[in-house]
């Protein structure tokens, strides 16, 4: 049963916009993704937005209040919200999760993710839901593809172009045919970008090509029925500015199984199994995208190819106890395998000669169950429970420290644990308010890369096998209220994290800085908040505000990677078929660092200055189907940095900057047509 929180929520959004809506039908450029509920947000991902439109799944999140990102270059950048990143965001691609290989994280998740090509995004914030799986610290994050029977038999489709400067190019299509029986639906995307520059005129080495095809055959025989199969393909290669090597192949095969019946005869209201398969294959190299250069780490043309193959299933069921009580549960299983071989020198032994080594195994099977009672016609109480047994095998023999091999002291070493995560939550909403007081613990079992990955040890051994897992217990707060013109949302949230798992550069151990994995305890607290004014009929006014702050508890200093204060300010000027827009963000300077302290993503730099940032974007309806739209960014061509980007490389041809800089002055142009 959908909670009544998240509809209450929506519904009075939904009326605020009829209250304000004016004649003509054309939709903004959105700029600053809506708070529909004080808990999740749930947005469009084909909308059109500004800055350019996304071409990764984080680049999309970085719209919404409270997400930062990460940046290595024009592409796969990894995204943060409330200062969390990796495993604490969990992030679930139509029902299924796909891991990236990559030991240096240059293919995060939502590296694999066009968004374009999905129908809704949906974020809950905070560990307030345990239907998506574990690991939910920070925020539940979901993308999914409507399945829904067609009313008559015919074609619906999606297609969508954006040309910008920096050569960027993005072409999206999205095509749904069939009956009321049966239909195939095919999404398919192509974006390619060239090296970007920066505000000074210098050249970012940030170029990439990206391709995906995805599918799906249904089976609707009734109302109440899906039966699906979805076979998806994609690759690519993107150069990075902020390392010693690229992406020349981002593989990615998937194939899911999905099976819904909804309104039920008996006990069981409706239920929902999903089976999927997850194939990523990945190759870095100092050689195919950028000129090769000698050096200390690496003396011949080296690549690197990790692989990881993940596979899972989920059973979810429902039942309408009585009038006031509603019950979600299920389990779900999930394991992957991570393989890796290395060339030392390509062109003499090519990298796809050589035998895979498996270094890791994870297995996790969870039970689960939500519970939402109704204390009246207008406040809710939602609980939730889950159960996650881990087990994880090391399959390396050997580790490298300090330029030496030496044998892995948890070589073919097993661990077990059994974790336990859940919420409360008390929700009430009325005509013109909805709020929200919930407390959630989550226990998070360490993922591939804090125990493995980036050549990391433990403060007190050569492997970080056994660093213990970390649990996180939050108070989340929310608010929503609408008038006839204005809408607000406010979140708030506080945390204390045992066990925090901090990944350290510059620990000293055995008189000598190493990379470490180490627990600590941490806390962060912060909020975000939105309000939106329909000024008159055609004029409106949105802003936005996050903050996040972190201490490191146990080094009594600040926690590392933590983004600065940002705000947003958006004007919108809607008149007949034309609309005109601006986008004002600025971002306080970070002075609170912990230098080579931070996380999977990324560890802190330096302290960073603040900026501001201007955009302006016009569209224009055509037809009721197809809309154009211009836009401009970063219009005074301004040079910064975010905060949480990664320090710039030593690349062959290009200048080296102490941070990837973010592009310069960009033109764009983009289509939007819907049939």
């Amino acid at each position: 049963m959908k909670q009544r929180l998240i509809y209450a929520a929506v519904v009075a959004a939904c009326t605020w916009q009829s209250n304000a809506q004016t004649e003509q039908t054309l939709e903004h450029i959105e700029v600053i993704a809506p708070m529909h509920s004080p808990l999740d947000i749930k947005m469009d991902p084909k909308a059109t937005r500004q800055p350019l439109p996304a071409q990764d799944g984080a680049d999309l999140l970085s719209s919404i209040a409270g997400f930062s990102l990460v940046k290595k270059g024009g592409a796969s950048s990894d995204p943060v919200f409330r200062g969390m990143a990796g495993s604490r965001i969990n992030i679930v691609t139509d029902g299924g999760v796909a891991l990236g290989g990559c030991g240096g994280r240059m293919d995060p998740p939502t590296a694999y993710i066009t968004p374009q090509t999905y129908d809704t995004l949906t974020v809950i914030k905070g560990p307030q839901t345990v239907l998506y799986g574990p690991g939910n610290s920070a925020a539940t994050v979901v993308f999914e593809r409507e399945s829904e029977r067609l009313l008559e038999s015919g074609i619906t489709g999606f297609a969508n172009t954006t040309l910008g400067e920096f050569g960027r190019t993005i072409l999206n299509s999205d095509i749904k045919a069939g009956t009321k029986e049966y239909f195939a639906r095919v999404a398919a995307s192509y974006s390619e970008a060239d090296d970007y520059q920066d505000g000074n005129g210098i050249d970012i080495h940030s170029a990439y090509k990206k391709w995906n095809l995805d599918t799906q055959f249904a089976y609707t025989p009734d109302d109440n029925s899906l039966y699906s199969i979805s076979l998806g393909r994609s690759d690519g290669e993107v150069a990075y500015a902020d390392r010693m090597m690229d992406g020349s192949l981002f593989d990615r095969t998937q194939i899911a199984l999905k099976l819904e019946k909804y309104e039920l005869d008996g006990l069981i209201d409706s239920a929902e199994v999903s089976i999927y398969y997850n194939n990523i294959d990945h190759i870095m190299d100092n050689h195919s995208l950028r000129q090769f250069m000698p050096n200390m780490m690496m003396k011949n043309p080296t690549s690197s190819n990790p692989d990881r193959k993940t596979a899972g299933a989920k059973v979810l069921l429902t039942s309408e106890l009585n009038e006031k009580v509603s019950l979600s549960y299920g389990a779900d299983h999930q394991q992957n395998r991570h393989r890796l071989r290395i060339s030392r020198d390509h062109f003499t032994t090519p990298v796809d000669s050589l035998v895979r080594t498996e270094t890791a195994e994870f297995k996790q099977t969870g039970l689960f169950a939500e519970l939402e009672y109704g204390l009246s016609s207008n406040s809710q109480w939602v609980t939730g429970l889950r159960i996650d047994d881990w087990e994880a095998t090391d399959r390396r023999q050997t580790r490298s420290v300090m330029m030496q091999v030496i044998p892995n002291p948890t070589a073919d070493l097993t661990r077990d644990d059994t974790l336990i995560s859940g919420f409360t939550r008390y929700q009430a909403q009325s005509s013109n308010d909805s709020y929200y007081i919930g407390i959630g613990r989550t226990e998070r079992f360490p993922d591939y890369w804090e125990l493995m990955g980036g050549g990391r040890g433990a403060v007190d051994s050569p492997s970080a096998f056994l660093v213990d897992h970390e649990t996180t217990d939050q108070l989340d707060i929310g608010w929503l209220g609408q008038s006839t013109s204005f809408t607000h949302s406010v979140s708030l949230f506080f945390n204390r994290i045992d066990n925090y798992l901090l990944t350290d550069n510059l620990y000293q151990k055995m008189d000598m800085a190493s990379k470490v994995t180490r627990n600590i305890d941490a806390q962060t607290y912060g909020f975000e908040a939105e309000s939106r004014y329909q000024i008159s009929k055609h004029f409106s006014a949105t802003a936005s505000i996050n903050y996040v702050r972190g201490e490191n508890r146990t080094d009594n200093i600040a926690l590392a990677q933590q983004p600065p204060l940002q705000a947003r300010v958006a004007l919108s000027y809607i008149k007949e078929k034309w609309q005109f827009g601006s986008l004002w963000r600025v971002v306080q300077r970070q002075h609170r660092v912990a230098i080579g302290q931070g996380n999977i993503a990324g560890q802190d730099v330096s302290p960073s200055h603040g900026f501001g940032t201007l955009a302006l974007n016009t569209s224009y309806e055509y037809t009721s189907d197809l809309v154009f739209s211009l836009g401009v960014d970063n219009l005074f061509d301004k040079a910064y940095a975010e905060h949480l980007s990664r320090s710039g490389a030593m690349v062959g041809g290009y200048p080296q900057t102490a941070k990837v800089n973010e592009a310069g002055r960009t033109l764009w142009l983009n289509m939007n047509w819907q049939f």
